[in-house]
């Protein structure tokens, strides 16, 4: 018997009378309880072999389950946020509905039942290979002003001319404090006109967060660019990230995703002058209405305004102490960036050792020190040290009274 039923299908095999004579031994072999036994023996009698189907196990009435008309809002919501440039997920979704009024707190879903109405509707693509939140270290300032994080990026013009949008952000309230465009690349006036325009607007940071961008700084090519100068005459303390790191600049970095996602569904720009005004309201659009997500909800603006900023330091700071190694070239010139320091020819081929304190440079060659030398920060060139004038004294000469005579 136990050959000709490991043959059959089991749910057939307890439907047949007479078939199964032990049907405490046959469970046993099968696996299953005498109640399925059962069970599957009375739907057969009731409804044949399509009685034996698997079942949904959905219950025919589910109280809580959310309305249609609530997840039609839901649907409706993530595409107009879609279409509008802006984060469309499940948070966003949700604040924008209780910010509009169009659902009332007690009937709103939670974050999980709109990602799964939305998952269910086929509207989010799954993405196994991102890393998970738990992996994330997410680190904020505690008070605005404490630390600017400062970038810019590409962008095109409609006929294909590239600019550059330089952008400054507050690391603990996420406002945009200054954002702005011009021609061609990131330039040196660009990121400080919108660093200019944003010490304006919310007050001299604490600290100034970038890149190594040539035009942001040159601390580890060992000299200093006006951004650097600039922020340190103003008391604030311009740092950079690590090279080949853009995790520390993470939230600059993920804003522009954001940029870009608004003004690829208003654009192109024919002019830069759109451009920017496209910018400005995008500004006021970020800070003043969008929810953001690592703030719970919170605008920019309110999370701004909810802490005491914090100050800059005393100024102007000085420029940070630093060492660099050279050697001396044919014309008795060293570099030490961005100076080019003249300390004479016979010095040709030695290996220089330079502390630059600011613009006091002190230099040597192995333990000998060669020059000291307070650089003249209006010029390259630093020449030589005049050497001081020395005169030779001769003795008198007797007078010749013989070849007088």
């Amino acid at each position: 018997m136990t050959g000709t039923v490991a043959a059959m299908d089991v749910r057939m095999a307890t439907a047949l009378e007479g078939a199964v004579p032990d049907v405490a031994a046959f469970c046993r072999v099968q696996a299953i309880s005498r109640t399925t036994f059962y069970k599957w023996r009375a739907r057969f009698v009731a409804g044949g072999v399509d009685g034996l189907q698997e079942r949904s196990r959905r219950p025919n009435r589910s109280p809580a389950a959310t309305p249609v008309a609530v997840e039609e809002l839901i649907v409706v919501r993530r595409k107009e946020l879609a279409e509008d440039g802006a984060d469309h997920g499940p948070d966003s979704i949700r604040w924008t509905l209780l910010a509009d009024g169009l659902l009332a707190a007690e009937l709103m879903p939670s974050r999980a039942t709109i990602a799964r109405i939305l998952t269910r509707r086929g509207l989010v693509v799954a993405q196994p290979q991102k890393r998970p939140k738990s992996a994330q270290h997410r680190f904020v300032y505690d008070r605005p002003n404490e630390c600017w994080q400062s970038d810019w990026t590409g962008w095109a013009l409609e006929d294909g001319s590239p600019v550059a949008i330089a952008g400054t952000l507050d690391d603990h309230s996420r406002v945009l404090v200054g954002i702005g465009a011009c021609p061609g690349d990131g330039t040196g006036e660009l990121v400080w006109s919108v660093m200019a325009a944003a010490i304006s607007a919310y007050g001299v940071p604490a600290r100034s967060l970038t890149d190594n961008g040539m035009v942001y700084s040159w601390a580890r090519r060992g000299g200093e660019v006006a951004f650097e100068t600039n922020l340190r005459a103003l008391g604030c303390q311009p740092i950079c990230s690590s090279p080949y790191h853009p995790q520390t600049c993470g939230k600059i970095e993920r804003f522009w995703q954001t940029l870009k996602k608004w003004l690829t569904k208003r654009g192109p720009f024919p002019t830069l002058d759109q451009l920017n005004s496209s910018l400005s309201g995008f500004a006021e659009y970020y800070n003043q209405r969008r929810p953001h997500r690592a703030l719970k909800g919170r605008t920019p603006a309110q999370a701004f305004t909810a802490t005491m900023p914090a100050r800059p330091a005393e100024r102007p700071l000085h420029a940070p102490l630093s060492i660099h190694h050279g050697t001396v070239n044919r014309d008795g010139v060293i570099t030490v960036r961005p100076y080019m320091i003249n300390v004479g020819n016979r010095w040709t081929g030695h290996p220089t050792t330079t502390i630059k304190d600011g613009d006091h440079l002190a230099i040597f060659t192995g333990n000998r020190l060669i020059r000291v030398l307070d650089a003249d920060p209006t010029r390259l060139y630093q020449p030589a040290e005049p050497r001081p004038h020395t005169y030779r004294y001769r003795e008198p000469q007797p007078h010749n009274v013989s070849a007088m005579s």
